[in-house]
């Protein structure tokens, strides 16, 4: 119990921390530059604005995830959310007074605000390894079941891999058993477990094992199925004292979605253009080739349309058949290892946006010839054609590139029936965090 509470008590520490940085250097400075009439009442209002909106964006860049999360990952979405908090505030102040306050006194303060931050996370860190026990796990799979773009006993190895490589604070694997066990025995040996993770299991089985876990209170995670993701959708009826689901699957995109491609577009290539003037010349000045790459796609309703990139990789690169690029590829130019690393190369799709051939957040376009072999393995597959292709989204997101493709049919399912304003807006922050990840670039 004291260990819960001290541990609750850091996790308080590192948002106090940050907001006390934030009031010293606005009381000492911007408070007064911005509130002259009113300095108290001013004073209280940003400490509030303040405090929430580094929330906000602290919640969004899963700044707070203190435990499941490692310290670098966890200091870029804290930097994410201090220099969108600061910056907010920063902006609020120029408006108030209608010209620039000095920016030295801010950048020290985010410096510190930081600085505090790392050694917080660190302490924090030490104190939940020594408080908090590795949860005993289990992994059980469905041996009988074929990932259906790949091996299920593959796709149970990579996640065991990671779990025992990036998250060793919170699972210790201690068992791995596919579904072909005796089942009395494997729901005797769940016991010895804390945290139970299916894999592709059966219908019957998985049920078997929820309902003895929720009775001893055991942790589960499950690999969701496609039907399990179309029904967070359904909407909850009765008819009389029959409890129904009724389909609530959208038929398309929501009605501002087209906006707020077109304003988003706009407003990005108004603030990339200079990057992309520049990356223009280098490519041609490189090797004299084209500066554009062409690539035929598919987006909404089976629509093929021409993709644009910058070109990345030599001419005539795919003049022996297609090939994925992969970490050390020596078809890659000098510039092109440049604009992918900092995803320069993708910026030229928003002219396809503003043309109607793809959206700002929706599921990846795929290639005409991956778009037929997935259908044919995978023919839920064609359910994502229903929306336009996106330049980021779910699978961009949370996948890397060499996720399967039955793993990001699932994300972009998440997105599809879910897609609203506010999700796009979230996906179009959390693509700024992304866009620093190098292991979301993970080649083939």
């Amino acid at each position: 119990m004291r260990s819960n509470v001290f541990l609750n008590f850091m996790k308080v520490l590192i948002p106090f921390w940050n907001v006390i940085i934030f009031c010293y250097v606005w009381v000492l400075y911007y408070n007064e530059y911005t509130f002259t009439s009113f300095w108290l009442q001013g004073l209280a209002v940003s400490i509030v604005l303040y405090a929430l909106v580094y929330y906000a964006f602290g919640k969004l860049y899963h700044a707070f995830r203190i435990h499941s999360s490692r310290i670098s990952e966890l200091m870029l979405s804290q930097f994410l959310a201090i220099g969108m908090s600061d910056l907010i505030l920063y902006l609020m102040c120029y408006m108030m007074h209608m010209r620039f306050a000095g920016l030295l006194p801010g950048l020290l303060a985010a410096a510190v605000q930081l600085t505090g931050t790392l050694v917080l996370l660190a302490l924090n860190k030490s104190c939940f390894a020594k408080y908090t026990p590795v949860q005993r796990t289990v992994i059980i799979y469905g041996a009988k079941r074929a990932h259906r773009d790949g091996n299920i006993e593959t796709s149970v190895e990579e996640l065991e891999r990671k779990l025992r490589t990036k998250h060793t604070s919170l699972f210790d694997i201690q068992a791995v058993y596919p579904d072909t066990c005796k089942r009395s025995e494997l729901i005797e040996n769940l016991k010895e477990f804390d945290t139970v993770i299916l894999c592709h299991v059966s219908q019957k089985l998985r049920s078997e094992i929820l309902a003895v876990c929720a009775r001893d209170g055991r942790n589960v995670y499950i690999t969701p199925r496609l039907e399990d993701i179309i029904l967070t959708n359904y909407e909850y009826r009765y008819l009389i004292d029959t409890p129904l689901l009724v389909s609530g699957t959208r038929h398309g995109e929501y009605r501002s979605k087209r906006l707020l491609d077109i304003s988003i577009a706009l407003l990005m290539l108004v603030l990339f253009s200079p990057l992309m003037l520049l990356t223009a010349v280098s490519i041609k000045l490189e090797d004299k080739g084209p500066i554009f790459y062409r690539q035929r796609r598919v987006t909404k309703n089976g629509r093929e349309f021409d993709i644009l990139k910058f070109r990345s990789m030599i001419v005539d690169a795919e003049k022996q058949g297609y090939k994925p690029a992969a970490s050390r590829d020596d078809r890659i130019t000098r510039t092109g290892r440049v604009i992918r690393t900092i995803r320069l190369d993708e910026t030229p799709q928003l002219f396809n946006i503003l043309k109607g051939d793809m959206s700002i957040v929706g599921p990846r376009p795929e290639r005409v010839e991956h778009v037929r072999k997935y259908t044919e393995k995978l023919p839920e597959f064609a359910y994502r054609l229903r929306v336009r292709g996106g330049l980021t989204g779910y699978a961009q997101i949370y996948g890397k590139y060499n996720t399967s493709a039955e793993d990001k049919l699932k994300m972009d399912l998440m997105y599809i029936e879910k897609q609203s304003l506010l999700l796009d807006l979230q996906m179009i922050l959390l693509t700024v965090k992304v866009m620093f990840l190098p292991e979301s670039t993970e080649g083939f």
